[in-house]
């Protein structure tokens, strides 16, 4: 079942409630608890990675809104695209870019699977559809991840105007396909990637504009949740501090058996050695034996 939606313009207020409740959210959520750094540290990292890791996904909204807000495109999120076996024949067989730029397949043929794209943008007026994954790019990509996500990419766009067509967008015949890479350091190819400071010169309308607004909304909404959530972990190092001081003061009498700190540092800072030369075998000679 294909889950791709239409994209309406939103207001710049809309977004920052779409930040805030992201943040909410992820306060919200429940986390699974490591036993090394127990529960108030585990539960403040947690929400700290979730809201990063969310940002990719609030990216990936907020083009599609800026795009759709200009007026010129209509713009698909998560559209389920064939990736045909001609397609994967082309691709595998190493045809140049620009054969491969004057080859249409037939969305219809025998596919051996479909694949999820983050965006299709659409200009009917002109004939021209692109699709997108959208990277927040802060790290690079592993190349196991990467070469899958070029060749979809670009099996699509090889299939990119019959499968619009069959959506009622009949006179598209320039397609493109590419990475927006918000941070730009994915790891993708340096053709093959759509930086943030390219993105407007990309499209011919604002997209940074809304991508840097809702992240600088995302990085506030979570700093103010910061006190809350790390002001638990402190109390329960004091706690835990206060535990170990009230333990030490009963132990003062006890013979401490373990080594001295300084033994311990000494012991730790020490060069590696090694086992030392071998001795020389020792012969002994037994008399009277033939």
């Amino acid at each position: 079942m294909e889950v791709e939606s239409h994209v309406h313009s939103v207001s710049a207020a809309a977004l920052t409630r779409t930040a805030q409740t992201l943040v909410a959210n992820a306060v919200a959520a429940a986390f699974n608890e490591d036993p090394v750094i127990g529960p108030d540290l585990s539960r403040a990292i947690s929400v700290v990675g979730s809201v990063v890791k969310r940002h990719g996904l609030l990216l990936q909204s907020t083009a599609a809104h800026a795009l759709a807000a200009s007026g010129r495109f209509e713009v698909l999120v998560d559209a389920e695209i064939p990736i045909v076996d001609a397609a994967n024949e082309l691709l595998l067989a190493r045809n140049s870019t620009n054969d491969l730029a004057r080859i249409s397949i037939r969305a219809d043929a025998a596919a051996e699977r479909i694949v999820t794209m983050d965006l299709t943008v659409i200009d009917e007026e002109v004939g021209w559809a692109g699709v997108y994954e959208v990277k927040r790019g802060n790290g690079p990509v592993d190349g196991r991840t990467r070469r899958p996500i070029e060749h979809d990419l670009k099996a699509a766009r090889l299939v990119l105007p019959s499968y619009l067509a069959k959506r009622g967008y009949k006179n598209i015949t320039r397609v493109t396909a590419g990475v927006i890479d918000y941070y730009g350091a994915a790891g993708f190819h340096k053709d093959f990637k759509i930086s943030r400071d390219e993105l407007d010169a990309h499209f011919h309308v604002p997209v940074r504009q809304s991508l840097d607004q809702v992240t600088s909304c995302l990085r506030t909404a979570l700093l103010s949740e910061l006190p809350n959530l790390f002001s638990t972990v402190i109390k329960a190092i004091n706690r835990e501090n206060a535990r170990k001081d009230a333990t030490s003061s009963a132990t003062d009498l006890v013979p401490d058996a373990t080594p001295t700190e300084e033994a311990v540092t000494h012991f730790i800072s020490t060069r590696p050695t090694g086992p030392g030369p071998r001795k020389p075998a020792t012969t002994i000679r037994v008399s009277g034996v033939a």
